[in-house]
């Protein structure tokens, strides 16, 4: 199992009851979702900056995250 760790954030009152209406009665698990969606796009932009800089040299790519990033 994952270690959790509870944390207190501030944020405008309107997104907090989006977020809450939202969530199916799960806040932490929309947020959680919510925080890996933003985690991977950001990977993602991360990767195609990289692509950018090196062309269709992906053999880094492959080496670090397998045949299909590549």
């Amino acid at each position: 199992m994952t270690n959790r760790e509870r944390v207190t954030v501030t944020i405008p009152a309107d997104l907090l009851a989006s977020a809450k209406a939202a969530s199916a009665g799960n806040l932490s698990a929309y947020v959680e979702r919510a925080l890996r969606a933003e985690a991977l796009r950001e990977a993602g932009e991360a990767i195609e900056a990289w692509r950018g800089r090196h062309g269709e040299d992906a053999e880094e790519l492959a080496d670090v995250f397998g045949e299909d990033v590549a």
